[in-house]
């Protein structure tokens, strides 16, 4: 519109200048001299102004409405826009939302499952240490049962209940320690995919508020430098994605971790039992062997 205005002026600057000649002719007219252009056409060149004059305004008249649409046009596209940009910008919004609520539903899932994992791993533990006492209990009985005179040293069944007692507490041990090990492995997956759920937690919460304050944000800004403004890094689906896939890593970890504490519950339990019924197996092998011992001597 600028340039057509800036163009209609200089058809009217010129204008002028054509008239200006015949206007100063006119006052110089009584100095005597002889003019040199006959009166039509004079005339003829005061009538061809004013029909140039008239062309003029003219397209000066068509230019100011084609200005008029043009602006009307740009102010109806910059709406548009401006519509458009808003419910994308809001339906991210709702997406980052969404699966910022998803992945801080499974870091408290996480979390707890952590907790559980550890204590579970505590009373592993416990057990791992009470098993190491009736191994010990039971080497050294076979050791000092060792010091009886040789002709005393059968293979009895105190012998083999301590053999069996031995056995048992070895077994339950490895399979502790298994247990412990797989127990601190899942512990060290536990806090990775937690760090990483709280960084795109953390993530999600900075471009919510970024985006937040975008769509608040007034008309008349303007970026500083072509520069400023570039392409994202990642696509739509792939931001989407990650989170996606952080959240179903953390389920296949937690639905690990909860057999695992299955199992580790299963061993305590079946460790503790073989203990108490390899100990009674013992106890009652003992009883036996001195009554039979005592009732052998009783008959010498």
């Amino acid at each position: 519109p600028e340039r057509h205005e800036r163009h209609s002026s200089g058809n009217m600057m010129h204008i002028a200048e054509e008239v200006r000649p015949y206007t100063a002719y006119r006052y110089q007219s009584g100095s005597g001299e002889k003019s040199a252009t006959m009166p039509h056409q004079w005339t003829r060149e005061t009538h061809s102004l004013l029909d140039n004059s008239r062309k003029y305004q003219t397209q000066s008249s068509r230019q100011r409405d084609s200005s008029h649409v043009v602006q009307a046009v740009t102010q109806d596209r910059v709406l548009t826009d401006a519509y458009v940009s808003n419910e994308a910008l809001k339906q991210k919004l709702d997406d980052s939302v969404s699966l910022k609520s998803r992945a801080e539903m499974e870091l408290d899932a996480v979390n707890l499952e952590t907790a559980e994992l550890e204590a579970e791993a505590a009373r592993a533990e416990n057990v791992h240490e009470l098993m190491k006492e009736p191994l010990a209990v039971a080497e050294e009985c076979l050791n000092v049962r060792k010091r009886r005179p040789l002709r005393e040293q059968t293979r009895d069944a105190v012998e083999r209940a301590l053999n069996e007692q031995a056995a048992a507490a070895r077994h339950a041990l490895r399979m502790l320690s298994g247990v412990l090990e797989a127990c601190h492995r899942e512990l060290g997956r536990l806090r990775e995919v937690r760090d990483r759920l709280e960084e795109d937690i953390e993530q999600k919460r900075v471009a919510l508020d970024v985006d937040s304050e975008a769509l608040t944000m007034e008309a008349g800004w303007m970026p500083q430098g072509p520069d400023k403004i570039g392409r994202s890094q990642y696509l739509p689906h792939v931001w989407k994605q990650r989170t996606e896939n952080v959240c179903a890593e953390g389920e296949r970890i937690r639905a690990t971790s909860r057999r695992l504490r299955e199992k580790s519950a299963v061993i305590q339990a079946d460790s503790l039992a073989t203990e108490r019924q390899t100990r009674d197996a013992v106890l009652r092998a003992l009883q036996k062997k001195v009554e039979d011992t005592s009732r052998l001597k009783a008959e010498l």
